[in-house]
């Protein structure tokens, strides 16, 4: 990040808690740039990403999986020649109903990927249109699912049988506390470097 850049703000306890989860790991949360929230995806890959890579941008997209029973959400990061990591989240999880809420609201989100060295690439980018019109268009089954922790764990066990996209697959960390959603306490301030 370059010092020409705002601080961040983020939820401390939700910070701490993705840095001591084991990694390759995801999370989603929220994040302020000045008096806005947008929606957070982080990354913590395993390995680092190189800065050449990461100037490059992504490939971001998504998909619905599941039956009529259930669904999952599969989000993909395809970092050009480099790797493709792929996570798999429950729409019935309300914080990833608040993010997915606040990404459609704001039609930005935040991207955060922590390296084993502690190096942190962040940016804001602008959902891609084809990405913003998909998650619409499942919007009302994504607010409606029912998809238990069962049906869940389910759909990641035949994702890990036949991956599409071939890639690293994230396991899917800090999901169960909704107060890591909250930036009006425990806040804490990242300073671009």
């Amino acid at each position: 990040m370059s010092s020409s850049l705002p601080p961040l703000t983020v939820n401390r306890s939700f910070i701490q808690a993705f840095i001591a989860a084991e990694s390759p790991c995801f999370a989603l949360g929220l994040i302020e740039e000045g008096q806005r929230q947008y929606g957070l995806l982080a990354l913590r890959p395993g390995e680092e990403i190189p800065a050449q890579v990461t100037a490059l941008g992504f490939n971001f997209g998504h998909a619905l999986l599941g039956n009529a029973t259930f669904e999952v959400i599969q989000f993909v990061f395809q970092f050009y020649g480099f790797q493709t990591y792929n996570v798999l989240v429950n729409p019935n999880n309300p914080l990833v109903q608040a993010v997915l809420g606040q990404m459609l609201e704001s039609s930005n989100y935040f991207f955060l990927a922590l390296d084993p060295t502690d190096g942190v690439t962040a940016f804001r980018a602008e959902i891609g249109q084809e990405t913003l019109i998909g998650l619409k268009a499942n919007l009302t089954r994504i607010r409606q699912s029912t998809t238990s922790e069962g049906q869940y764990r389910q759909g990641l066990a035949q994702f890990k049988t036949n991956p599409e996209p071939a890639g690293v697959l994230l396991d899917w960390v800090c999901r169960h506390d909704l107060a890591y959603l909250d930036l009006s306490r425990d806040r804490l301030l990242l300073r671009p470097a």
